[in-house]
């Protein structure tokens, strides 16, 4: 419990020249990526809130999980995640969160790979974190879990990277 799943919503969509960015939808390959990804946190855990920019893309990536799930759940539909910064993406999990609550955040890079890289420990350097590092790719995973369970410790960079996953991480 009082862990982020951060999920990057997938930029392999269609564009259209009548669309603009917040319209576009996931592709074939980006449905296959979310579903992945979806499998893969429920496999983690059940027990979630699932919070996610406006756009049609994170929407439909929301909608892969809830599908998938055994849970009647909802997503929280937050206008201001959509291209937020990683202090905004932050102030909006804060306000979000309930204790001993997962909250699932799906938003857009460059924010959501800025915000992974603030609230982990730079000293506890590792294979996983030096991956975060390098690239946060779409469709991505970051598993944070919160200091102490408790969520003001979303302002400081002491939180653990339980694990980051892509979709080529997957095998199903």
């Amino acid at each position: 419990f009082d862990q982020i799943y951060n999920s990057l919503t997938n930029n392999e969509n269609l564009l259209a020249n009548n669309f603009n960015d917040h319209d576009r939808k996931l592709t074939e390959k980006g449905i296959k990526e979310a579903e992945k990804i979806s499998q893969y946190i429920l496999k983690k855990t059940n027990s979630y809130k699932i919070i996610s920019s406006s756009s049609k893309r994170t929407f439909q990536t929301s909608n892969i999980l809830l599908q998938l799930s055994s849970i009647k759940q909802t997503t929280e539909i937050i206008e201001d995640l959509y291209l937020a910064s990683d202090n905004e993406i932050r102030d909006i999990i804060f306000s979000q969160h309930i204790k001993n609550e997962n909250i699932i955040c799906i938003a857009h890079n460059p924010g959501i790979h800025q915000l992974a890289l603030s609230l982990v420990k730079k000293s506890s350097i590792d294979p996983k974190f030096e991956k975060i590092n390098h690239k946060y790719p779409t469709a991505a995973l970051a598993v944070i879990k919160i200091k102490d369970g408790n969520w003001e410790n979303l302002y400081n960079n002491q939180n653990e990277l339980i694990d980051f996953i892509t979709p080529k991480d997957l095998k199903y």
